[in-house]
């Protein structure tokens, strides 16, 4: 695992969000928290980079977006200064707090904490167009759960509402009282966890079976990927296998279990596999990477895609491949779960009672170059 930290805020070197936008979203938390008072100079871009490790280019690209947005202003060799608390001199009406777990123990841990970095960026955006700024709090498998909310524990009684990225069991009330801040839990469903908003992911996976299946496909099979969460998984596999059923196909999952311990990097292992499963005719691919490395290990095997094997898969990247193709899949809009989550705590706060809502988002089909009739 590869990761350093930045006023004790965690730098992960994940492709799911750049070093820039981490630096950024770091010191605009810190920003939020009074760390540097209005003209006060901050900390050179070469002291931030030494201090996470880093070289001087991402440092570079956070100040001066952070410039472009009207927090800080940069003098000729003077250095870097704190012009304003918010976005152009604009009025917070608050803070938002936000929970993530920190302390990855493998690289799958590590992995996810990345999305979790990457939610957080999405809430900062979604929190600024609101006027609201964000503190994170950054916590580890031994936290005080039941407290999360009780104010003075974590937040103060300036923070409007918690989103919460880790699941946790929550005691049901009836109503808040005063010392309790609205909360509402953000990621994968989670049976424990009210007020829960998530992509319906079980309805991903139905769908885009039966997408691949409408193509004229028979043979079709998952492909794990070892950072999933097992909660996630079995997500997916419901969907996959209920799509299945509804159409009178077997469903065959061997490829899926010889996948799971195949590394991120290892393209010799998922070849192996895929030569192994050559009566396949569509893979579905359970992550963003994995369906890349598919395509890529089938192109060098000289399997073409999609002439003689579909690939489709979740969250396929958004920009063509480098020969031109548009990833088919489904995928999912964070926007519209963050905005969810917004407006359950602003329910909570005026009604000062909690939530025992479970909405999950739609997701999105995406047609692509990938997936072809059989």
């Amino acid at each position: 695992m590869d990761i350093s930290k930045l006023f004790e805020h965690p730098i992960t070197r994940s492709s799911q969000i750049s070093l820039a936008d981490q630096i950024h979203d770091i010191l605009c938390e810190e920003i939020h928290a009074g760390r540097w008072k209005i003209d006060e100079k901050l900390p050179s871009m070469m002291t931030i980079a030494n201090q996470c490790g880093v070289s001087r280019m991402p440092v570079q690209q956070a100040i001066e977006q952070l410039g472009a947005e009207g927090y800080v202003r940069q003098e000729n060799r003077s250095g870097i200064f704190l012009a304003s608390q918010m976005p152009e001199g604009s009025e917070p009406l608050g803070t938002i707090g936000v929970v993530v777990l920190s302390d990855p123990q493998n690289d799958r841990e590590a992995d996810h904490l990345a999305f979790e970095q990457l939610l957080v960026h999405r809430i900062m955006g979604e929190a600024l167009k609101r006027n609201y700024r964000i503190r994170v709090y950054y916590t580890n498998a031994q936290e005080d759960w039941g407290s999360i909310n009780l104010v003075g524990h974590v937040f103060d009684s300036d923070i409007r509402g918690i989103i919460s990225l880790v699941p946790f069991e929550q005691a049901a009330a009836s109503q808040f009282g005063d010392d309790r801040i609205p909360l509402v839990f953000l990621g994968e469903p989670n049976p424990c966890c009210a007020p829960f908003v998530a992509s319906d992911y079980e309805m991903a996976l139905y769908q885009l079976t039966s997408k691949v299946i409408a193509h004229g496909h028979t043979r079709i099979e998952p492909i794990a990927y070892p950072t999933v969460t097992e909660t996630l998984t079995q997500t997916y596999l419901r969907g996959y296998r209920k799509a299945m059923a509804a159409h009178g196909l077997p469903c065959n999952e061997s490829c899926f279990e010889e996948s799971k311990d195949v590394g991120t990097h290892d393209t010799v292992g998922l070849k192996e596999v895929l030569l192994r499963h050559g009566d396949v005719t569509a893979f579905l691919c359970l992550h963003a990477d994995r369906l890349v490395q598919t395509i890529n290990t089938l192109t060098l095997m000289g399997v073409s895609v999609p002439g003689d094997v579909s690939v489709a898969g979740t969250n396929p990247p958004l920009d063509p491949l480098p020969n031109g193709q548009v990833v088919a899949g489904v995928t999912y809009s964070p926007e519209k779960e963050i905005d969810a989550c917004f407006q359950l705590l602003r329910d909570q706060r005026l009604s000062r009672k909690p939530s025992i809502a479970t909405i999950l988002m739609n997701p999105v089909l995406i047609d692509g170059d990938t997936l072809a009739a059989k």
